[in-house]
């Protein structure tokens, strides 16, 4: 052991890139090569100790199955509290009493403010393929079909689409765009997992699949969207702008005047029956411009019109079972319960946007974006820990429709945000020997209160990018306040 007088200087380690090389020894390309990629990220540690935690939150907790290992320290966003009913269904979390029955479970929704954060992008128009189409389609062994809003009827020729960010309309009158299925699916595929899915779709089908085909065997239809986008018209106050969402056996309108009138209504798909509506009025801008966002999102209508929000329709199922049957269209809890990992369980939703102008238009920032959507799942041994004991099978904690999960007054759930490639609580299995040695029989799948070691503040030292003649430096343009 070296003495205190030794001049030697200490060795450092940094987490991020090695524990067990120190930073002196590590040149610039293998601290690259070896860096575990993600965010640095504050922690307000003391604040727990003056007030609870909250739904939504994303917190860093000491993981429940490995708590001394080097995945002790984790970070998720906390979705499941204390003393309550706990069940995820079609990507959404209901939650209840202690002894609540399933079908009386009620959704969680999510502020604002979190729900901006947590938007997923499907499509936008500001990006179209910088590589030749050929290239793009032997690539993803399909056909390229473009922007997935097409146009239909005697107007198509009046429209001018993608490649171009502004999309126009030469004509007047009433014309639709409906969206392809077929160009871009609506479902909780990302980005940021295609490679995972890729070597998954190789491996369930070795002989080889398109892309759109495996995506519809291996994704979940999402229904929770937002569309987005800016319109210019020389005669907005005689514009105005529909869009339709059939999603769990209801058709959900949202229809938009250019003079300041909103209004929303939801109905049944098949007879047309109206279950709600509501109707707000706005202060048009002079400009001509009118930037809009629509949301379907937690059983909720929102609108938002020139950056504020001027409408909010929440709407209630009369219990979850009939939920489960407006997701599936028909099909029983039964079909559900029995096949509740089956990525076909879902019917996908339908879109359609129409226009009444006098006058020509343009569209620009057209975008879809989707919600987090928290898969069901089925336990298995590959995300549990042999040194726990035996590995458990069957339905993820809180994916069972037959058994939610029950929660004590200490029990908190944490899920990723990632969902189709996160180990969170429905995947971890049996809590750790020092866990239940420290806190009792902890059930599968939750976080003691104390084992949460604070709120996830900002991000200090986003990951970090190439950026020549450096071998890397951290992408400051995503320092961020996380939400």
């Amino acid at each position: 052991m070296a003495s205190t007088n030794d001049p030697r200087p200490l060795p450092v380690y940094d987490p991020m890139i090695s524990t067990r090389v120190p930073i002196a020894n590590t040149s610039a390309v293998a601290m690259v090569s070896q860096a575990r990629s993600g965010d640095r990220v504050l922690v307000l540690k003391p604040l727990f100790a003056f007030t609870d935690p909250q739904r939504w939150d994303v917190v860093v907790f000491k993981n429940p199955v490995d708590p001394a290992g080097d995945t002790q320290n984790y970070i998720k966003r906390m979705v499941g509290l204390p003393g309550e009913t706990f069940l995820l269904f079609d990507g959404d979390v209901f939650t209840g009493a202690p002894d609540a029955r399933t079908q009386d479970l009620k959704i969680a929704r999510k502020p604002e403010f979190v729900q901006r954060a947590v938007w997923q992008p499907i499509y936008d128009s500001d990006f179209e393929p910088v590589v030749p189409v050929a290239t793009l389609e032997t690539d993803m062994k399909t056909a390229w079909l473009g922007a997935p809003w097409k146009p239909t009827g005697p107007d198509v020729s009046k429209w001018k689409l993608a490649p171009s960010r502004d999309w126009a309309f030469a004509g007047t009158g009433t014309t639709t765009l409906n969206w392809s299925m077929d160009a871009f699916a609506i479902d909780d595929w990302s980005s940021y997992n295609s490679m995972r899915m890729a070597y998954d779709a190789m491996r369930r089908f070795p002989r080889g699949m398109a892309d759109r085909d495996w995506r519809q065997e291996m994704c979940f239809p999402v229904s929770d969207l937002r569309l987005c986008a800016t319109i210019e018209c020389a005669q907005l106050a005689a514009f105005t702008s529909t869009f339709t969402l059939t999603a769990r056996s209801s058709t959900l309108v949202f229809a938009i005047k250019g003079s300041g009138e909103v209004t929303v209504t939801r109905s049944v798909m098949e007879s047309g029956e109206l279950l709600g509506t509501a109707a707000a009025k706005f202060t048009p801008r002079t400009d001509g411009l009118l930037s809009f966002e629509c949301w379907h999102v937690d059983q909720q209508l929102w609108v938002f019109i020139n950056g504020s929000q001027v409408l909010q329709m929440p709407y209630e199922f009369k219990s979850l079972d009939d939920r489960v049957t407006a997701s599936m269209f028909g099909r029983t809890v039964e079909d559900y319960v029995r096949r509740h990992a089956d990525t076909r369980g879902p019917t996908p939703p339908r879109l359609a946007w129409t226009f009444e102008t006098a006058a020509p238009f343009t569209l620009r920032g057209v975008k879809l974006d989707r919600d987090l959507y928290y898969r069901p799942v089925l336990h298995d041994a590959n995300n549990q820990l042999a040194i726990n004991g035996d590995y458990l099978s069957g339905p993820g904690f809180a994916t069972n429709y037959e058994e939610p999960a029950r929660l004590s007054d200490r029990d908190y759930v944490m899920l990723g945000d990632n969902s189709s490639a996160s180990r969170d609580a429905r995947l971890w299995g049996r809590a750790h020997a020092l866990t239940l040695q420290t806190f009792g029989d902890a059930q599968p799948g939750v976080v003691p209160r104390e084992m949460i070691v604070g709120k996830a503040w900002a991000v200090y030292f986003p990951a970090p990018v190439a950026a020549p003649p450096l071998p890397f430096a951290p992408d400051f343009g995503r320092i961020r306040f996380i939400r």
